[in-house]
């Protein structure tokens, strides 16, 4: 096992050198353990501690009768019972969108799911996207989503792989299916620590291109992508091949998470989030019915909690 699994990073893993003499603490790690699970745990301590990637961990994963072929068709009956990650649209208080997505499915799956829902999100004067509880998924539906936030085609970000040694740009798009967003309204991108991956990939591309307010935590600092490969009839493992980069700034999140502007409790987020938009809102907002629904939503916002 820690054979296979040295082997594999070896040949996979976007950064040898943090590997390169990590076999015998590997076989030290699997020494006397039958329990898959266990035996998972250790090894991702044992890596975890020698390249601190957040991203490189084995997971018990048995292998399910009929192969690859099987285990793609569950994948895809996952994506469909989790709604390809939107959990939530919702028009709150004051015509504010609202967003809460789980994940970023892959985008040929996702792409009618975020369609309907930024469809229905299109009419709002501001939006909040909830990224609290999205662990990441796929670059490409990053920027699917991004290109609705966008009137133009933007850079976001450039993905380096070992294979080949090729790099991979990522832009929003000159077209979407349905109506853009549009860059114009405000818009709120809310985090925490379990924010994760391409999850922090968006985060990062609103941030820095100056898109979008973060509130909520820091992230959790992993910038590394790649995929699951398997080791064993019990044992899988996810080996990051590529690493991000900002074309425009450059560096990336790992390790470091990407920081909010407005740093409050991940569960106070939404809340904060709201007032900051009402609060953009007023100034503008002449129409008298318009102008009262934000008054109305600020003050059930100051409202003291009932008990």
């Amino acid at each position: 096992m820690a054979r296979e699994l040295a082997k594999q990073l070896r040949e996979r893993y976007v950064f040898p050198d943090r590997i390169k003499d990590i076999e015998p603490k590997l076989q030290a790690a699997a020494a006397d353990e039958a329990d898959a699970r266990q035996l998972a745990g250790k090894l991702s301590a044992t890596l975890a501690e020698a390249t601190q990637d957040k991203h490189l961990r084995v997971d018990p994963m048995p292998e399910m009768p009929g192969g690859a072929k099987a285990e793609a068709a569950e994948m895809a009956e996952s994506f469909r019972y989790g709604n390809y990650g939107v959990a939530r649209v919702e028009r709150l208080r004051g015509n504010i969108g609202y967003l809460d997505l789980r994940q970023f499915a892959p985008a040929r799956q996702a792409g009618p799911a975020l369609t309907a829902a930024m469809t229905l999100l299109a009419q709002s004067d501001a939006l909040i996207i909830d990224l609290r509880r999205n662990g990441g998924g796929e670059p490409e539906t990053v920027a699917l989503l991004a290109s609705y936030l966008f009137d133009k085609p933007t850079h976001l970000v450039d993905i380096h792989w070992r294979a080949g040694n090729r790099v991979e740009t990522h832009w929003t798009s000159a077209k979407v299916p349905g109506p853009r967003y549009g860059q114009r309204r405000p818009v709120y991108v809310l985090t925490e620590r379990n924010t994760f991956s391409a999850a922090e990939d968006f985060a990062w591309g609103m941030k820095f291109r100056h898109r979008a307010t973060l509130v909520g935590e820091t992230t959790g600092g992993g910038a590394h992508p790649g995929d699951i490969f398997r080791l064993s009839p019990e044992l899988v493992v996810f080996i990051p091949t590529g690493r991000s980069v900002d074309p425009l700034i450059g560096g990336n999140w790992e390790g470091k998470g990407v920081e909010p502007d407005h740093a409050v409790p991940a569960p106070e987020a939404l809340a904060v989030a709201q007032r900051l938009a009402i609060q953009q809102l007023l100034p503008t907002t002449t129409h008298p019915e318009k102008r009262g629904a934000l008054e109305r939503a600020l003050a059930a916002l100051d409202a003291p909690a009932k008990p």
